[in-house]
């Protein structure tokens, strides 16, 4: 399956036309970067994952205000847990964050085929539904291997989703350059229309709604009981296309490799209750977690947006 999408035309969508600029000097330590993690994805994979455990790890040490998000948020979240089970958690989020960056690398150049090591659950969902012509909307969460969960997707599929553009334009040009060895095209998140109307023509969009966009954007639904803002757009954009809507989990199996799983579609969903649907998204997304907290990203401060007259949780 894999050799069928690498060697495909590139996809050009939103990719950033190289730039002279990019060899200023401002921008040689990116490339050093680059040239860098190249040069470590040429190693055998378990020697890669430690070394991106590793890195992950340091910047536990070196990274002391996102280590202070982390943990404050694991404190929200699993108040039960003792201090030592929190660290932990906390430790192989910034672990699992290290190897994600490592693991693109291992994407952008692939010296090795990555998805031997990858277990892909429920896509006779999606392929389905496409059979009966029926949009496909898919909603996950910010665990660690997001890249490789997104990629090993568009092996079978024609995947789009939503994500916020670099402020660095040479980090983008290389990252869109390199994407475009898969059948994944990663859309601005302002590119709504263009991301619904990829869904209707029998592409499958992707959206993470689990992150804090503010108070203009969001509604206030239970997570981890607390009350929370979070974007009612997969309700939304489920609508717009009418779509069906499917929860994707994806995980490490430690060193062994990677697990995709898709549900099945979300029964009577959406309805006319933007507030009541999103408050079930939020759940689905809170009971993967707990499956394993540790998956997670908790860098982000999720809970930064209060209800009126509440006070800071940071």
């Amino acid at each position: 399956m894999t050799e069928k999408i690498l060697g495909q035309e590139e996809n050009k969508h939103h990719v950033t036309d190289f730039s002279w600029s990019y060899l200023h000097p401002r921008y040689w330590l990116l490339w050093l970067w680059f040239g860098f993690l190249w040069s470590v994805t040429r190693l055998p994979y378990p020697l890669v994952y430690r070394i991106g455990r590793g890195f992950g790890l340091l910047c536990l040490k070196l990274l002391p205000k996102r280590r202070e998000i982390a943990d404050r948020n694991v404190e929200l979240c699993f108040p039960d847990k003792t201090p030592a089970e929190r660290e932990q958690i906390v430790r192989e989020s910034f672990a699992g964050g290290g190897l994600t960056i490592f693991e693109s690398g291992l994407l952008w150049w692939p010296a090795k085929n990555l998805f031997d090591r990858l277990e892909m659950k429920g896509m006779e969902h999606i392929e389905r539904l496409r059979a009966e012509g029926k949009p496909v909307l898919v909603f996950g969460l910010h665990n660690t291997p997001m890249e490789i969960a997104a990629a090993s997707i568009s092996l079978y599929v024609p995947f789009n989703g939503l994500m916020r553009v670099n402020d660095n334009p040479c980090w983008e040009y290389v990252a869109n350059r390199c994407r475009g060895r898969y059948n994944l095209r990663i859309l601005p998140r302002k590119l709504v229309k263009e991301l619904l109307g990829y869904m209707q023509q029998g592409e499958v969009g992707l959206m993470l709604p689990d992150q804090d966009f503010g108070r203009r954007r969001s509604v206030f639904v239970p997570f981890f009981g607390i009350s929370t803002a979070t974007v009612p757009s997969v309700s939304d954009f489920a609508q717009q296309a009418n779509a069906a809507v499917i929860f994707m989990n994806f995980y490490r199996k430690g060193s062994k490799g990677y697990c995709v799983e898709l549900s099945e579609p979300l029964d009577n969903f959406p309805t006319n209750d933007l507030v009541a649907d999103t408050a079930r998204i939020s759940l689905i997304t809170e009971e993967a977690i707990r499956q394993r907290p540790g998956e997670y990203l908790w860098q982000h401060r999720r809970f930064k947006t209060r209800p009126e007259g509440e006070t800071s949780l940071y």
